[in-house]
């Protein structure tokens, strides 16, 4: 079967995941952020800070390697993936026994010394996400991703059998805690059934260092982007309470949550499909160029009609208790457009490409800026500290439009010309239906129906005014339509 093929229909199951869990996360997010508080997120903030870290050193950019790579033999393929398993595993362990033995200072460091046993018990999944990742990376070389929605359905579900139960019954950040392990178990266990590699414990130093020269890179990447995504939460629960911290991290959440529906569609199979035409450059472009095109389509109107509606999104999936948030949940979803077709899908093409230094040297210009911003606005409040922010994530933007420029041949007037149309039609819709919202009030439920209806319908017409747009969107119409029918 033709790459571009795989694509097209890893592209039906990747979307198809991502749409379950739009229809169970926000279930399972709303419940629990009533039953728990900012503070319970905030701790469980605290502690990813910690474990995200190792997990790092876990993976060490085997993943990734694993994936882009084309094998001469399928044993070469085989020695990879069983010495990448081990030499996982191995630091995870040493990882999750390091973790164990200095957890009373490492959660003094992150501001919250009397949660050192759930810092202990949660580092027990560095070990079995080492594990997971190299299964699923098989799944992922193979296109096969169908066998991934069904693991996803799996980490879906566990949260409402386990996290939320704990949860009432007043187990306080150990819900999270808890049900997290528990997902990450089941699917360890399932994936295990479906690994077509046999495991075994034929270590080949050779087949290590040939993964090493490329591996190294994506760890130092790894550790890049981890100071510029969980570096920010560091500083913040440093600089302000665990209230604030719990804030912080819940906006991201939401907003990430509100575009992942995007971003797990296209990213893993984006990889893939590149890595698999990394050698025929005018193909790459080209399949990189139409998927920015189709991807934007969708993330402009989420980006925009998160801040227009951010208050109505915070009471839905949050609560009252979570409203301070507000205008951080507004901003990084205006931001968020951008950072998901620019940072994330050319990261993305840079390793599929083999050159995960470079998105490693983006993250060297983001992350030293982006500490100093949260040092000098931390002080002066809440809203200031979310604009410093979101013109940070801006920053690491035009700096990977400068890379994917100058490295990969990327044309900057095709980039930001895909981008442009989709997000002013956006903007523009989004804009009428704010002054809608203010002219009628933001109180009545009513109008709030009427106002996203209503964006909806605007942005539609803007973008269909585009025969190539008209045409994509009837095509797919058409599909959904065949298959409910």
């Amino acid at each position: 079967m033709e790459v571009n093929e795989k694509v097209r229909r890893s592209f039906k199951w990747t979307f198809a995941t991502e749409f379950l869990s739009k229809l169970i996360v926000p279930v399972t997010g709303m419940v629990l952020a009533r039953i728990l508080s900012p503070s319970a997120f905030g701790v469980v903030a605290s502690i990813l800070v910690a474990t995200s870290f190792a997990e790092i050193f876990a993976d060490a950019g085997f993943q990734k390697y694993f994936v882009q790579h084309d094998f001469q033999s399928e044993e070469s393929k085989k020695r990879c993936f069983i010495t990448a398993l081990i030499t996982c595993c191995t630091v995870a362990l040493f990882c999750w026994l390091l973790i164990c033995f200095f957890a009373k200072p490492i959660a003094a460091l992150l501001g919250v010394p009397d949660i050192y046993r759930g810092l202990q018990v949660a580092s027990l999944g560095i070990l079995l996400n080492s594990f997971n990742g190299m299964q699923g990376a098989i799944f992922r070389r193979e296109f096969q991703f169908q066998l991934l929605f069904k693991v996803r359905v799996i980490a879906l579900l566990t949260p409402i059998f386990v996290s939320i139960p704990l949860a009432l019954l007043g187990f306080d950040y150990w819900a999270l805690i808890i049900g997290t392990l528990v997902q990450q178990l089941a699917t360890c266990i399932f994936q295990a059934r479906y690994v077509s590699i046999p495991v075994s414990f034929r270590f080949d130093f050779a087949s290590l260092k040939e993964m090493l020269s490329f591996s190294l890179w994506t760890l130092f990447e790894s550790i890049t982007i981890w100071l510029s995504t969980w570096g920010d939460l560091f500083i913040v629960g440093t600089l302000l309470s665990s209230y604030y911290l719990g804030l912080f991290r819940g906006s991201s959440t939401l907003t990430n949550a509100a575009f992942s529906l995007i971003t797990g569609a296209i990213i893993p199979v984006l990889f893939s499909g590149l890595s698999r035409v990394q050698s025929d450059m005018h193909a790459f472009h080209s399949m990189y160029y139409d998927i920015e095109k189709k991807a934007i389509l969708f993330v402009a109107p989420i980006g925009v009609g998160i801040f227009v509606f951010r208050d109505i999104a915070v009471s839905i999936l949050l609560g009252a208790q979570w409203h301070e948030a507000d205008f951080l949940v507004g901003l990084r979803g205006l931001v968020g457009c951008f950072s998901v077709v620019i940072n994330s899908m050319g990261s993305e093409a840079l390793r599929a490409k083999g050159m995960p230094r470079l998105s490693a040297l983006s993250q060297i210009f983001y992350f030293p800026v982006m500490f100093a911003v949260l040092y000098v606005t931390a002080p002066l409040g809440f809203d200031i500290l979310a604009i410093g922010t979101c013109l940070c994530s801006l920053e690491l933007d035009c700096v990977k439009l400068v890379i994917l420029n100058r490295c990969l041949g990327f044309s900057l007037r095709k980039l930001i010309g895909s981008i442009c149309p989709a997000m002013g039609s956006a903007v523009l819709a989004g804009g009428m239906v704010y002054l809608f919202r203010s002219f009628l009030g933001t109180d009545s439920i009513m109008v709030s129906i009427i106002s996203m209806l209503l964006f909806g319908v605007l942005y539609l017409g803007i973008v269909c005014l585009s025969r190539e747009n008209r045409d994509f969107l009837l095509a797919i119409f058409k599909k959904v339509e065949a298959r409910v029918g």
